[in-house]
């Protein structure tokens, strides 16, 4: 176990959400402490830190120190201060964390890809999903059309509070996706802050809807979403999960996830993504993907002209 690192610490990679809040404020605090990352508060956003475990995200800043750091037992606390320089972070006074020359991480564009291959590769999750198991939300992947009457009645509390709410949003999407106009169902805002945990289940599959929904080249439709869900995550969610949402309105989230995604698009090997998608959080993972999967599965009833005009 760890008790000191040698100062100052490397950063290695930063998201543009963590760029962004870097240049802007030069005082903050500690906002929660964990086993393998902390975060901290810098005016309205949330910043997480840790090793390269914690992988590629927008609000994630990748340090150079071993995997098996513990941040609790090197003195950081929820609340001591965080001030910024123009190339460093000074934790408490503790720990300073170097960024001038940190690698910026940016979402990737979706590649070229068949409709052949797409329903390959949705065939390909919903399959790895039923072997998996996943929790939370995650046993939403293993209906691939969650428009329709689902095959199997929910015993998990989460899921029976989440089925109406997800059936009227993935109707919701297909007509959206059709350009067919229509008002969002009231009932997205009941999966705002629904679920345990530091992300809640609700949270992480409305981001994984709008963050597919700007992959796939439907900007528009997820701003329609962001319009109604990020009033009330400002309200009913917590500051992380919240800053989350709003990284998944611009089209960013966790790398893990666009693996996922490029890997449905061309067809290709989901196992390694999945294990990264399992990594994440309690559940988060599974739940920002059973959204993004809505999207995807929804895209791929379209015809192959409203399909690839898009990308």
């Amino acid at each position: 176990m760890l008790h000191q690192l040698p100062q100052p610490v490397r950063i290695s990679m930063l998201g543009e959400f963590a760029r962004d809040a870097l240049g802007a404020h030069a005082t903050g605090d500690i906002l929660a402490v964990f086993r393998r990352s902390f975060y901290i508060r810098l005016g309205p956003y949330a910043l997480c830190l840790g090793p390269d475990g914690i992988g590629k995200g927008p609000i994630n800043i990748i340090t150079r120190t071993p995997s098996d750091v513990e941040w609790l037992q090197l003195g950081l606390l929820q609340q001591q201060p965080v001030r910024v320089s123009p190339i460093a972070i000074d934790v408490a006074g503790r720990i300073q964390f170097d960024f001038a020359g940190a690698e910026v991480w940016r979402p990737p564009k979706p590649p070229q890809f068949s409709l052949a291959e797409f329903r390959t590769g949705l065939t390909s999750v919903f399959e790895s999903a039923q072997r998996r198991s996943p929790g939370g939300l995650g046993a939403a992947l293993t209906v691939p059309d969650l428009s329709a009457e689902w095959p199997f009645s929910p015993d998990d509390p989460l899921l029976r509070l989440a089925q109406t709410p997800i059936r009227d949003v993935a109707a919701w999407i297909s007509r959206a996706l059709a350009r067919k106009s229509e008002t969002l169902p009231p009932s997205i805002e009941s999966l705002i802050g629904l679920g345990p945990g530091l992300t809640p289940s609700g949270d992480d599959f409305v981001g994984g809807l709008m963050v597919a929904l700007h992959y796939l080249g439907f900007a528009d439709i997820a701003t329609v979403i962001a319009g109604t869900v990020l009033p009330i995550a400002s309200r009913d969610t917590n500051t992380i999960s919240a800053q989350l949402l709003r990284c998944a309105a611009a089209g960013q989230a966790a790398g893990a996830l666009f693996d996922v995604l490029e890997a449905i698009l061309t067809g290709g090997s989901l196992q390694t993504s999945l294990d990264a998608i399992d990594a994440i959080g309690h559940t988060s993972g599974w739940d920002s993907l059973a959204g993004a999967v809505l999207v995807c599965a929804a895209l791929s009833r379209l015809e192959e002209p409203a399909l690839t005009e898009r990308h």
